[in-house]
């Protein structure tokens, strides 16, 4: 998806461990026209509030019912100062309609061949040190070429020994044991 598409929720994740439903707005736009990129983010934020107020969140995921809701800002380019003071505009906005905020990059620069200086170049004409690199910036496969020598199969790994295996008694157990010779 991209950001243009304001109409449209770009994806949703669901953590069950932590109890979170991630709603996300993936954007794959530059700032080099900035007030165009404000203007469609504020409308894709104001589309994720109403699909999550009106219910259809809900609806569609009826298994996600007390899960904090976050909503994950995911951006390819790098932000100019005065785009990050905007967006913690957008994040202040996001908490008080009591939703959670997270912010991540993602750099496809080196997958797509490109120089992280031909990048800053190309950023609507503005000095490369004043552009800001979303948080957690990282490649997700950096080297797609590296094979790897040796992957070992978990099945055939031997069963732990029997000191190894003895955790820890749980506390229930003891209070359990504590309470039945109080009572002989």
């Amino acid at each position: 998806m991209s950001l243009r598409d304001v109409d449209v929720i770009d994806y949703i994740g669901i953590n069950i461990l932590f109890r979170q439903v991630y709603v996300g707005i993936f954007d794959d736009l530059d700032w080099q026209d900035e007030q165009l990129h404000q203007d469609l983010l504020t409308k894709k934020i104001d589309h994720y509030t109403r699909y999550i107020r009106s219910g259809k969140l809900l609806m569609n995921y009826p298994k996600v019912r007390g899960y904090e809701i976050v909503v994950e800002y995911v951006s390819m380019q790098a932000m100019s100062p005065s785009a990050v003071r905007f967006w913690k505009t957008r994040e202040e906005l996001i908490r008080g309609a009591g939703y959670g905020v997270r912010t991540r990059g993602v750099d496809v620069r080196r997958s797509l061949g490109l120089n992280v200086s031909e990048c800053a170049g190309v950023a609507g004409g503005t000095d490369a040190s004043d552009l800001v690199e979303p948080p957690a910036l990282e490649v997700l496969d950096a080297e797609p070429d590296t094979q790897y020598t040796e992957v070992t199969d978990v099945s055939f790994l031997p069963p732990l020994g029997g000191s190894q295996r003895r955790g820890q008694t749980l506390p229930l157990l003891n209070r359990l044991a504590i309470r039945r010779t109080a009572m002989m």
